[in-house]
């Protein structure tokens, strides 16, 4: 209505300062019917307009509402992802180092029994050489004494300090 009242006034004034020729001519008459036709026109379509601007308002509002509330969500998943990459981080870490002591560890096992069967192995052919020069020892023995019971005449007492510079 405020709007009404203006723009009459405001023509009124500028047709008021206007000369003859203006007078005239229906321009006046023209333009009054022009604003009753649009106040006319706000009158039936101004309410309908409202609802439909104000529906068409609540639409957009609502829309608005839902993608913030997508846009929250996907933040919240976002974050809950960054934290779960940054756990995994952290397993994925802590399984590498578990990797590598165990890897160490495994490595000193190894050694250690590899220094075992090392030393068994050394000490297994040390008895290996120890029995085979008693048995050459043995062979020579019974080599000399053959020799000597095939000669015979050597008695017991000569055989013993044969057998002596032989063993020793």
């Amino acid at each position: 209505m405020r709007l009404f009242l203006l723009i009459f006034g405001a023509f009124s004034s500028v047709f008021a300062s206007v000369d003859t020729q203006l007078a005239d001519t229906d321009f006046l008459e023209r333009v009054i019917n022009f604003v009753i036709f649009v106040a006319i026109l706000w009158f039936l379509v101004a309410k309908k307009a409202k609802a439909f601007f104000n529906a068409r308002r609540n639409k957009i509002a609502e829309r608005l509402l839902e993608v913030q509330e997508k846009l929250k969500q996907a933040k919240k998943n976002k974050e809950q992802a960054l934290r779960k990459l940054e756990e995994a981080k952290e397993v994925a870490a802590e399984i590498i180092a578990n990797a590598k002591r165990e890897a160490y560890m495994i490595a000193q096992k190894m050694e250690e029994q590899s220094s075992v069967d090392i030393e068994n192995m050394i000490k297994n052919t040390e008895n290996l050489m120890e029995i085979e020069q008693k048995k050459m020892e043995k062979e020579v023995v019974s080599e000399i004494l053959e020799e000597v019971f095939k000669e015979s005449k050597i008695n017991a007492s000569e055989y013993v300090k044969i057998l002596e510079k032989k063993v020793v």
